[in-house]
Parts: C-alpha cells; structure tokens; sequence
C-alpha cells in the first residue's frame, strides 16, 4: 500500500477540481489531484476504433458520445449503478483528465436570489446559506477564468436582435418576457481544434473552456500540482480525532490499493461520485456515512427538467436576421411565479435556451450553425429561417429522490455501486406542459410556423445537470455542509461540485460550482494558514 502525504487532496479534475487545484496551488499549498481517468486527447487526435457501443448503453444518451469522444466515457458495463424499473435515471459520467468540462456546451448565466431563497417562496426544501451579494465577486473571477462572453455567433446587437423578437412574442400577451445574449464560455485559443460536438474547425463554433486547458494548466505552472490519473477513491479515512486524515483508493491500471494522507480533502468528483465515497466512507464515529448524522446525505437528487424543444419557421429572414449575417443564440431568463407570487399551476420555473437559424443552414448537434450546400438546399424545398427554444425547469428538492449503496452490485473493482432513485413529480410534469404550450404560443405570435414538438420531459439525469445530495446550509441537522461547502462534522472537509445545491434553479450549473469552488477554497486556505484545520 502506497502512502503519501500533501497539504492537500482533491478527487476530480472537473471544473470543479480544475479550480480548486488553481486556487490552493496559487496559494502555495502542495496539492495532489486524483482522477479516475487517464489523459484525454482533442478530437480529431484520437487513433482508436470504436464499435461495441453495448458497453455505452447510458453514455450514448449524451448528445457529445461519438466515436471520438467515447474514452472520455465510462464504461457502463464495467461501472453498473442501478434504478427503479419504473423511474430511469440516465447518469452521464466522463472519466478522463478534465472530467466532464471536456464534454459541455458551456452555457454560463448566474443564479441570484430568486434562487437561493426558493425555500422561502414556496415552502419546499431548504434556502441556500448564501445571497448574491456574497456570490457576485466569485461570479466575476469564474466568468473571466472561463472565457465567458456573449456568444461569438450573436451577429449583430443583442438589443436589436431583442426588441425585434420580444415585441413579437409579447403579442402573446406576457409583457413580463425578457430576452437576454446567450453567455458562452469560449476558449478563442482552441479554434484551431475541431469541435468536441461537430466535428468542424469553423469560428462558428464556440469552444467552451476545459479544466485541463486552464484552471490545471495555471495550477500545473506554480510547480506544487501532483496529478495521478487512473485513481479511483472509494473512501476519506478519519482519524482519532474524527478529521478527514486523506483517501484511499484503486490504481485502475494495476488493482492495487493506495493511500495518501493530507490536511485538506476537497471532494469534487461530480455530484453522485462525491456523495457514492461519503456513503462508503462508513466508521463508528459515522456508521451511515461520513458526515450524516443529519441523515441528509444522499437525498434531494435533483436534475433539470428537459427534452422540451419546439421549433418553428418564419417567412423570411428579414424580420430576423439582417442581411449576409449568420444565426443567433439568445436566453429568456425565467418569468413564473417570481419572488413568491404563484402565477401558474405549478411552483417555480424555467428558462429557454434559443437558437436563430439561417434558412440556408443547419443546427449541428453543438448547437451552433453550418452553412447547407446547394444540393440541401434545393433538396429542401423550403428555405425560410428557423427558431428553435429548448426549454430546462427547475426540479423541486424532495427527499424521496435519493441515492444509497446497493452492496448487492459493485463496479469493477469490488466497490459498491449506487442505487438512484429520482423520479419527475407532478410539479415537474405540469411544468413540463406549459414549457411547450408557452413556447408554441410565443413562436406563433410571432408570425412562426410550428414544424416541430418535443413536449415529454426526458427522465432524469438526462440533462447532465444533477445537483443536491450533499447539500449546504446553515443547520447542521438539516444539511450536510456549512455555507463554506465546509462539512459540519469534519472541518478539513469541502465538497464544492453541484451535490451541494440545496436547489437546482433553471441555470446551468458550472459557473456556480466554479465561483462556490473559489469561495471555497479561499476561506479554507485563511483557516489552513491559521492552523484552525
């Protein structure tokens, strides 16, 4: 058995673990980051084959597996978790160095208040232990260390672009409806890479920044990062004194165990991985896992809701997209029930993500835009521009959706596998439907033509969004971590990827698990200098 020791551990190399090692190493604390997954190669630079999708059956839900990308996944078969028959949950897992920031689209807008007081509003769950004013610092460093900006393929003013669509969709009558630039993180450096969703090198598509590229790349710099790939953590050791001591774990190549000792443990494996150790990481001091006294641990399992598309075409381009100008990306911020006031049949909300298409293009399955030869074109038999809203809610925190070990079905290695189960309720399915009836509304208000419907939610996990099971909060006997992502029981212990939302709102969720990482790790590193940890 191999042990070292460090200042400090992290378990992932997401976007997550990518900013935690930047911020500790910056700070000169000897850090060493463990992945379970090896070196990741760009697309396009990968000499493999690949044909046995029957191991992929989960990871070929995403709509980034291809044959290039498939070693960024993990293998189901050997990694098996399991559901109930009549609640399936599509758990999408990336195991390579970079983790799952390989794979996003990078859409980046920020959570506020009418997020983080949710509970407040409507009564269900718990409020987040923080407000913006607090966040909106953190919220500037990770939007500028992920490259985030109005998209690039926005061609002409936002604001043009916005009266123009906002005073024909208010002719549906919600005067409430807003319209803001879709917010991308793109990492103009990485142009000349093909794109990790199409395939294409065109300056059409947004390259969202990557864990490895940046945050481990300026980590990697200050000489005090130790990346260990193929290692997977299956437990946080305690010591006497009930304190985090470091990890052990499986070297995925050779099955051997190691142990590595540190006075920090930052767990940022993704939201189930993280709270799949926690449960393992049993002892009598925690007999249900470490830090659960609360009981809350693996509870309020929580994913966007999603799948609902609807897609219309317009007579003509004018009223859309000035002439010679390419397609556009554009967001409407929620507008239901706002600030406690219950304005629809179901609680909370959702937001659209929207995509303005040029009559002579096509959506590529990044979402950007590719110009159509003249052979489609006249194939097609319609050339008139498209709009397309994709729709994604907020799923209620409810304490029946969980996860646990099921010691019955273990991975590869011998380690319990998890058992989620996470099903949409009725607050979820109503909301579901009036995603599709609004956005049918909005388009044809707008002088659109409906071509096409999307109007059942896809099930959980689905939208690669999960979020809760390790949440924050004030109470230690309602939550798991303070509002430092500091466990309540074991002081040197962080958890900072999504498991520690209380809720999950309608934003995409890496820019605030990047700003909560930095937050994080910022206050760990004042009480790791004054000896407090």
């Amino acid at each position: 058995m191999k042990t070292e020791s460090f200042d400090a551990i992290i378990v992932g190399s997401g976007v997550a673990g990518g900013a935690a090692a930047r911020e500790l190493c910056q700070a000169g604390l000897r850090v060493l980051m463990l992945e379970s997954g090896g070196p990741a190669l760009y697309p396009g630079n990968q000499q493999q084959s690949f044909s046995n999708a029957a191991n992929y059956p989960v990871q070929t839900r995403c709509y980034a597996f291809h044959a290039n990308t498939s070693s960024y996944f993990i293998n189901d078969v050997e990694n098996p978790y399991r559901t109930n028959a009549n609640a399936p949950f599509s758990w999408i897992r990336a195991r390579a160095v970079g983790g799952r920031s390989l794979l996003w689209a990078g859409h980046c807008h920020r959570m506020g208040d009418l997020d983080f007081t949710a509970a407040s509003q409507d009564g269900i769950g718990e409020d987040w232990p923080i407000r913006y004013r607090e966040m909106a610092p953190f919220y500037d460093e990770a939007e500028c260390l992920l490259q985030v900006s109005d998209a690039r393929n926005e061609p002409y003013s936002a604001e043009v672009r916005n009266l123009i669509m906002a005073a024909r969709l208010q002719k549906a009558g919600n005067q409430g409806l807003k319209f803001v630039p879709a917010r991308i993180s793109d990492d103009r450096l990485r142009l000349q890479m093909p794109c990790i969703h199409c395939g294409s090198t065109s300056e059409a598509c947004v390259h969202p920044v990557t864990s490895r590229d940046s945050a481990l790349a300026a980590a990697f710099s200050t000489g005090f990062l130790t990346l260990w790939p193929g290692a997977q953590v299956h437990t946080v050791s305690v010591d006497s004194r009930g304190k985090a001591a470091g990890v052990v774990g499986f070297q995925m190549t050779t099955g051997n165990i190691f142990e590595v000792q540190a006075r920090l443990v930052f767990l940022c494996a993704s939201t189930l991985e993280s709270t799949r150790i926690l449960l393992h990481s049993t002892s009598s001091q925690f007999p249900d896992g470490l830090g659960n006294s609360s009981g809350v641990l693996g509870h309020y399992l929580m994913d966007h809701v999603s799948g609902i598309i609807v897609t219309a075409v317009f007579k003509s381009e004018g009223d859309l997209l000035p002439e010679n100008h390419r397609a556009g990306m554009f967001y409407i911020p929620r507008w239901q029930n706002l600030y406690g006031a219950r304005s629809h049949s179901y609680l909370r909300g959702y937001g659209y993500q929207g995509f303005i298409i040029r009559a002579d293009h096509d959506l590529l399955p990044c979402g950007r835009t590719n110009k159509r030869s003249i052979l489609q074109k006249a194939s097609d038999g319609d050339n008139r521009p498209t709009v397309r809203m994709v729709a994604f809610g907020e799923m209620l925190p409810r304490k029946e959706n969980h996860v646990k070990l099921d010691k019955s079905t273990t991975d590869h290695l011998g380690v319990p596998a998890l058992k989620i189960t996470c099903r949409h309720g009725e607050n979820e399915f109503a909301m579901a439907s009036d995603m599709a009836s609004s956005a049918i509304r909005y388009l044809e208000a707008a002088g659109g033509q409906i071509t096409e419907v999307q109007n059942v939610p896809w099930e959980p996990g689905r939208a690669i969004h999960e979020a809760g099971t390790c949440r924050m909060g004030n109470d230690p006997r309602t939550s798991v971590l303070n509002r430092f992502n500091q466990c309540h029981e074991v002081a040197n212990l962080f958890v900072t990827d999504a498991s520690c939302f209380p809720s999950i709102g309608t934003q995409n969720p890496a820019l605030t698990i990047t700003a909560l990482t930095m937050r994080a790790c910022r206050y760990a590193i004042h009480q790791f200098r004054r000896g407090a940890l």
